[in-house]
């Protein structure tokens, strides 16, 4: 008893009147199409708790009093649906000419695979353009390569010359051992 008297006291207890104004917001947002957990926000809000206190305490103690509201709540949403699935595509329809008709949701569709193949294209254009950037740089490292290599390499006419030059010397030493070691005839 005495535990019953504490919760009771308690400046942070639910009221009948707090149940009741979670209750009319959970289904009013069921019966809208929106979400619990955003009427737990709107509740918290209102009731100054927090969305997690909320969903809590609908979860755990209101909702087993609201069964039959939350099922009235859910076909009422599930009527809302259908009937404005059913007119969306003569509301919405825009004739294309034959038996063929543009409506929102086609153009949606549209759209999103549009949008899904824009970015495929695009990332391919990211992949192209580095792969192109990594042949460039490849290019420029082969090209300064082979400048480096073609200053080594000489032309037929300077290797010509460098022979004949090569052969001078040569020619020149061959001349100059044979003077100093040609048998002396002095003796």
């Amino acid at each position: 008893m005495e535990l019953m008297e504490r919760w009771a006291s308690r400046s942070d207890a639910w009221t009948p009147e707090d149940d009741v104004t979670l209750a009319e917001l959970v289904l009013r947002h069921i019966r809208e199409g929106s979400t619990q957990l955003i009427a737990f926000e709107e509740a918290a809000n209102l009731l100054g708790r927090t969305a997690a206190a909320c969903g809590y305490r609908w979860n755990g103690v209101v909702r087993r009093h609201y069964d039959d509201a939350v099922k009235e709540a859910k076909a009422i949403r599930r009527k809302a649906l259908e009937e404005r699935r059913h007119r969306r595509p003569g509301r919405t329809a825009i004739p294309l000419g034959g038996e063929k008709e543009l409506t929102f949701d086609l153009l949606i569709r549209g759209l999103r695979d549009f949008e899904r193949r824009y970015q495929e294209m695009h990332e391919e254009l990211f992949r192209t353009q580095q792969r192109n950037q990594d042949l460039e740089e490849r290019l420029q490292d082969a090209t300064e390569k082979s400048v480096e290599t073609s200053s080594t390499i000489s032309t037929p006419e300077q290797l010509e010359a460098d022979s004949k030059a090569l052969l001078e010397i040569m020619e020149r030493a061959r001349k100059w051992m044979s003077v100093d070691y040609a048998p002396n005839h002095t003796e």
